[in-house]
Formats: structure tokens, C-alpha cells, sequence
């Protein structure tokens, strides 16, 4: 206000209110008591630049600030001519000279300045393009990655000691093992006797039987040492024990009809045998021992016929073809008989004395 008051005061000096046009402009005279406007101008003026600079800088900070420089305008006097136009100018008066009044802006000169050279903040980047450092997921162990952990109930069960076998299944390893130690036995009682060492090879298979009752050949071995031995009882005990756990055993029969025989009770032979015979038709040493012995008790009719399955099933036996000759040579079937003694040399089996001896019967047909 005071500048436009300084030029309506020069206009008014210089006769400018001639006309009455411009009569209507006049001076307006200073108020003392408004001496602060001015200064409160230059704050907002100083504030509203400081902050359009701020505003621009935050808006392009990619680009660096021009400065602001001073710019000094010299006023000149105008003539009366340009009164007309005085009017029309003085808003152009007033930009002008409020320029003018900018040069104590000097510090928002600098400032802008300085803020020019600052490097530009870099643009907000949007949420979805800020990068963000991956974050590893923490991954759940899988079940064929994850230790499986014994459970309490198992590790109790394995601590527990081994429950024992069953029954059913224990009785059955007691005997294979009963069996192999018996044939054990048996072995070595059979070496024994080889040696001569009678005494220690009846201990052993008796050993044997204790263990194992069911085995056979130490049976019967035992039944034969005892007898060889001149102890005929205990043979036949050893037999009947075995005949009584096998009654239908040919050989135990067979062993204890030699032993009887040769105790002298033929009688008592004849009757083991018979007992089996239905069960050996099929073997030949069963039918030729009892056709011996029905020969000896002088049954040759029914020796021939036990000779005759005998020779059938072994006919190169020359033992036994002699004495089927010699049943059918008393039953007086001589043919037969002939052919029977002559069978026998052919084997070539028979002792020398048994071969003199069928010769001979041969020369007296």
C-alpha cells in the first residue's frame, strides 16, 4: 500500500488530477498505526516462496531446482503523456516493484539454491514393486524324513525278556536232538565192538535205547552181542521189549527165533515165526529160515513149499536151492530135486564142502 501511495503522490505533484477522469484517484495517506502490515508481508511472502519451493521440490525431485536469482528493475519517471496508461500499468507498477522489494529475498534465493544441489530424494516405489527379501518357509519334516520314534509300549515289550517256546514246539526239538545223541551212541558202540571192547559196546548201545527205543539196529545188535556172549536171556528180553514196541517187526521175530533155536527150543522157533509169516511173504530169508526149520522138525511137504516162494525170490542162492533139493528129494520128487542140486552148483555159491556134499547126492540118483 505504501508503494501505490508513492506513486499516486508523484502523479498528484505533477498535475495528473487535471483531468476528470482521474480526479477519482487519490493518495490515500499512510496510517501510523499500520507500520507492521509491511513487515508481515514480507513473512508470508518469504513463507509462501519457501514453500512453493519445498512443494516443488517434493513433486520433481528427479529434477534439480533451477535458482532463483535477483532481479533488479530500475524505476523510471513517466511523462504526462503516459498518465492515460498510468492506469493500466500500475498493475505491472506494482509486480514490478513488489520484485523490486524481493531483494531482501535473498535467503530464499539461497535456499532454493541449496536445495538444488541436494541430490533428488528417488521416487515411493508402489507396495507391489518393493522388493522383499524371501523369507525361507519353514518346511515340515515329511514322514519318510522324520526318525520314527520307537513307542513306550515297545521299548517296554523289548526290554522284556524272550518268553519261552511253547510246549508243542519244544517237545519236538527234545526228541530230534534225543535222536541224534542216540545215533551217536549207536556209532560209537558199533566202533567199540569192532575193537573187541564188548563190555563198553553193550554200555553204549544200551545207552542208545535209553535214549532213542525206537532204533532198530541197536537193538538188534545188542540182542546179537548178548547172545554171541552166552547170555540168551537177556538177548530174548532185549527182542520181546522190541517186539512188544513193534510187533509186526520181521527181524525182531527172525533174532529171536535163532535165539530160541539155539537155546534148543524149536518148538518155541517155529511159533515166533509163524506169528509174522503172514506179513513175510515177500521175504526170502523169513521164508527160507522157517522152511529150515519145518525141515528140521522133518515137515518137508511144508518146507518145499516155503523153499519153493524162497528160491522164487532169490534163485541164486545156492544155500537155499540145496535145501529145497533135499525136501523135494524126500517128499519123492526126484526130477525136481535133481534140478534143484543142479541149480545150486550153478550159483557157485556153495562152500567146498557143501559142493562135495551136493555132488555126492547127485551120484546117487
Amino acid at each position: 500500500m505504501s508503494l501505490i501511495n508513492r506513486v499516486l503522490g508523484q502523479l498528484e505533484r505533477r498535475g495528473a488530477h487535471t483531468r476528470p477522469s482521474q480526479t477519482l484517484l487519490r493518495a490515500v495517506p499512510e496510517q501510523a498505526e499500520h507500520s507492521w502490515l509491511k513487515p508481515l508481508l514480507l513473512v508470508l511472502v518469504l513463507a509462501a516462496a519457501m514453500g512453493g519451493v519445498v512443494y516443488m521440490v517434493l513433486q520433481r525431485p528427479s529434477r534439480p531446482v533451477p535458482p532463483v536469482l535477483p532481479v533488479t528493475v530500475a524505476i523510471v519517471p513517466l511523462p504526462a503523456s503516459a498518465v492515460p496508461n498510468a492506469v493500466s500499468g500500475v498493475a505491472s507498477s506494482v509486480a514490478a516493484s513488489e520484485v523490486v522489494e524481493a531483494e531482501p529475498m535473498q535467503p530464499a534465493s539461497k535456499l532454493s539454491l541449496e536445495l538444488g544441489t541436494v541430490p533428488p530424494e528417488p521416487e515411493p516405489v508402489p507396495e507391489h514393486k518393493k522388493f522383499k527379501v524371501p523369507v525361507p518357509a519353514l518346511r515340515k519334516p515329511s514322514v519318510a524324513q522324520a526318525p520314527k520314534l520307537p513307542a513306550p509300549e515297545q521299548k517296554a515289550e523289548e526290554s522284556k525278556p524272550a518268553a519261552h517256546p511253547p510246549v508243542a514246539t519244544a517237545v519236538p526239538l527234545k526228541q530230534v536232538s534225543q535222536v541224534q545223541q542216540a545215533d551217536a551212541e549207536y556209532r560209537k558202540a558199533v566202533l567199540l565192538q569192532q575193537q573187541g571192547r564188548m563190555a563198553e559196546a553193550l554200555a553204549g548201545y544200551e545207552a542208545a535205547l535209553r535214549l532213542n527205543a525206537q532204533l532198530d539196529a541197536a537193538r538188534l545188535a545188542m540182542s546179537a552181542l548178548l547172545a554171541e556172549s552166552k547170555r540168551s536171556a537177556d538177548a530174548e528180553r532185549v527182542l520181546q521189549e522190541g517186539l512188544q514196541l513193534k510187533p509186526a517187526h520181521t527181524g525182531f521175530s527172525m533174532a529171536l527165533a535163532r535165539v530160541q533155536v539155539e537155546g534148543g527150543r524149536m518148538d518155541q522157533a517155529l511159533g515166533t515165526l509163524q506169528k509174522n509169516l503172514p506179513l513175510a511173504e515177500d521175504k526170502a530169508d523169513y521164508q527160507a529160515f522157517y522152511a529150515a526149520l519145518l525141515q528140521r522138525q522133518g515137515r518137508h511137504a511144508e518146507a518145499v513149499d516155503h523153499y519153493q516162494i524162497a528160491v522164487k525170490l532169490a534163485p541164486d542162492n545156492g544155500v537155499w536151492l540145496m535145501g529145497y533139493g533135499l525136501s523135494l528129494q524126500e517128499v519123492k520128487r526126484v526130477d525136481e530135486a535133481r534140478a534143484a542140486y543142479q541149480q545150486a552148483l550153478g550159483t557157485h555159491t556153495l562152500s567146498p564142502e557143501l559142493t562135495a556134499y551136493v555132488q555126492q547126492k547127485l551120484k546117487g540118483f
